[in-house]
């Protein structure tokens, strides 16, 4: 019981951190499942934060009419992996594209969604 409580004090403290230091905020769906994304942009970092994906991306290019393009590359023992971000401000959408690789199975995962609604 003392281990769900310190896990849900530390995801609330998570998102007032990534609130504060954000300068935008978009909140978006999943088109497979509905699941709700958050997205926090600050000067260099992306932070995103849901229930099945979440992580801290550098920023590639930020454009404000256009969108916000990131990147977060990992590496753990033989396998390395790759994620791209683009929020897409123009058709109020975003797409996620990783990529985990091994020396049998190189895999390419996508994540779409819409961003319906977006804080500025």
């Amino acid at each position: 019981m003392h281990f769900l409580k310190i896990i849900i004090i530390f995801n609330f403290l998570n998102l007032i951190s990534f609130k504060l230091l954000s300068n935008e905020r978009y909140i978006c769906s999943r088109d497979s499942t509905n699941e709700v994304l958050n997205f926090y942009v600050s000067d260099s970092k992306l932070y995103l934060s849901g229930l099945s994906i979440s992580g801290t991306y550098n920023i590639l290019n930020y454009n404000f009419k256009s969108g916000v393009l990131a990147i977060n590359m990992s590496k753990i023992g033989n396998d390395s992996g790759l994620e791209l971000v683009f929020l897409d401000f123009i058709k109020k959408s975003f797409s996620i594209k990783s990529n985990i690789s091994e020396k049998t199975n190189k895999s390419i995962i996508e994540i779409n969604g819409n961003c319906d609604k977006i804080n500025k």
